[in-house]
């Protein structure tokens, strides 16, 4: 299988945005299809990446803002709490829907960090061109390069190759 990726670079950091599953997938889904590297068999093109560059920029504001939100919270239950350890027994209990979401935001998070880091101003000469995707030992490489976003994609069953 083949699929359509840009290249760019912001600052040192390399990488690469996967276009042909870009619209296929939900929106807390895209960062994903964002991952390091340097695929091989790319050229130079010219393709606009604004578009993209902004979603994700806008999904990572959205990310850190809940994560920052999620930390305060348990700041405060936790300092409520921590005054009566001594005099009342107390459990805590989380909620489960709360916390699966907070590490929703805080993988979103950190792969983005992780990959164009916390700057998303101007890159680099954008190359673009097709690259085979395949798996191996369950892990997918895009390009000849392994791409965690897409492996992890693959595994929770959203991408299908």
């Amino acid at each position: 299988m083949a699929i359509y990726v840009v290249a760019t670079a912001i600052g040192r950091r390399r990488f690469f945005v996967d276009l042909t599953n870009w619209d296929r997938l939900e929106r807390y889904h895209k960062p994903f299809l964002v991952n390091p590297g340097w695929p091989e068999g790319l050229a130079g093109g010219v393709v606009d990446i604004g578009r993209y560059m902004e979603e994700l920029s806008q999904i990572y504001k959205e990310a850190a803002e809940a994560t920052n939100r999620s930390q305060r919270e348990f700041v405060k239950a936790a300092a409520k709490i921590w005054t009566l350890r001594f005099i009342l027994p107390t459990r805590v209990e989380v909620d489960q829907a709360a916390l699966r979401e907070t590490r929703t935001y805080w993988e979103i998070k950190n792969h983005i960090e992780d990959v164009v880091g916390k700057r998303f101003g101007p890159w680099g000469e954008v190359y673009a061109g097709w690259v085979n995707v395949e798996t191996r030992d369950k892990a997918v490489y895009v390009g000849g390069r392994p791409s965690l976003g897409h492996t992890y994609l693959r595994l929770i069953g959203v991408l299908e190759l």
